[in-house]
């Protein structure tokens, strides 16, 4: 079975969309004299339907022009609503009487009985933004060059492996990024010594898959470190 991504880790456009779709299928599914799914109780339905009802209201808050603290409501009503649907998902649609064909419908995971073979990455991980934060911190923000609009890692990936050193010239090669660490997360904070202060941090990174294989090389990118 080929892996798709599900709504979930979508950007928030896909994320609405597809929260939508699924609340409306569930309601029809449990509600009625002689609902399909009768053991899906209805407070969590409502459960269900309120979080994508607090979700939709923020989130259309940032349609046009709006401030910092309207996107910090809508990012928090996006993982108040993941931390509702996820579980949801888990208790109530993985299994009878919710059928594979409901679930493709519904935008989320079957389960794989063919599991796709994971072969080397093919794609790149690409930095939408560095960031030199103090206290001697830099901030990476990053994406996979074929998937710009999410934040999730590849399929069968474990992480971004950054290569990186540090110091008063700028490394003119990969071969000098000696030192690594596994970005499992965007944003991701790297703290360094205080000595690195005014050094430069020179970067690159390659997405990992599970069997410790690395792909293409992205980028080498540089920031003072303050």
């Amino acid at each position: 079975m080929a892996h798709y991504r599900s709504f979930i880790e979508a950007g928030d456009a896909g994320f609405d969309s597809g929260l939508e779709n699924l609340s409306n299928y569930v309601v029809g599914k449990t509600s009625g004299a002689s609902p399909a799914w009768p053991n899906t109780p209805q407070s969590a339905v409502d459960a269900l339907v309120s979080a994508y009802t607090q979700w939709h209201t923020a989130y259309q808050k940032t349609f046009g022009a709006h401030t910092p603290v309207d996107t910090k409501a809508k990012n928090d009503a996006r993982k108040a609503a993941t931390a509702v649907v996820r579980p949801f998902i888990a208790q109530y649609l993985m299994f009878p009487p919710v059928t594979d064909e409901d679930r493709a419908a519904m935008g989320i995971h079957n389960k794989d009985t063919h599991p796709t073979p994971i072969g080397e990455p093919t794609t790149r991980p690409v930095f939408t933004d560095i960031r030199a934060i103090g206290g001697f911190q830099v901030k990476l923000w990053f994406r996979d060059e074929a998937t710009p609009e999410s934040r999730a890692i590849p399929y069968g990936d474990n992480g971004c492996l950054l290569f990186y050193t540090w110091g008063k010239e700028q490394a003119s090669g990969f071969s000098a990024l000696t030192q690594t660490k596994l970005l499992t997360h965007s944003p991701f904070t790297l703290t360094f010594p205080p000595e690195a202060q005014a050094c430069f941090l020179s970067c690159a990174a390659r997405w990992q898959n599970e069997k410790g294989e690395l792909g293409p090389w992205g980028d080498i990118q540089h920031i003072v470190i303050a």
